[in-house]
């Protein structure tokens, strides 16, 4: 599955994006497709398509993970909770 287009990572080149944390609500800003919140070390991803976002909350959901659609200006993120060291 494409996760980046072109014209996103070309924009993430010039400026950074910003995405709220839906955990924590830290403003977090991104300059690349995937990254961490800095406060609570939520994962975020960064999608143009929505259709792309959805399938990866359904992944998310499929391991048992909790996953937020956070809309932006251009984009879609996905901020998903942390995961632990385990078996």
């Amino acid at each position: 599955m494409e996760t980046t287009g072109k014209g996103l990572g070309e924009r993430l080149e010039r400026e950074a994006v910003p995405v709220e944390c839906p955990i924590c609500r830290h403003r977090q800003w991104l300059s690349a497709m995937s990254g961490r919140c800095d406060q609570c070390g939520s994962g975020i991803e960064l999608f143009e398509r929505r259709d792309d976002a959805h399938a990866a909350m359904e992944q998310l959901q499929a391991e048992g993970r909790v996953g937020y659609l956070v809309p932006g200006a251009g984009f879609f993120a996905v901020v998903s909770n942390r995961t632990f060291g385990g078996s």
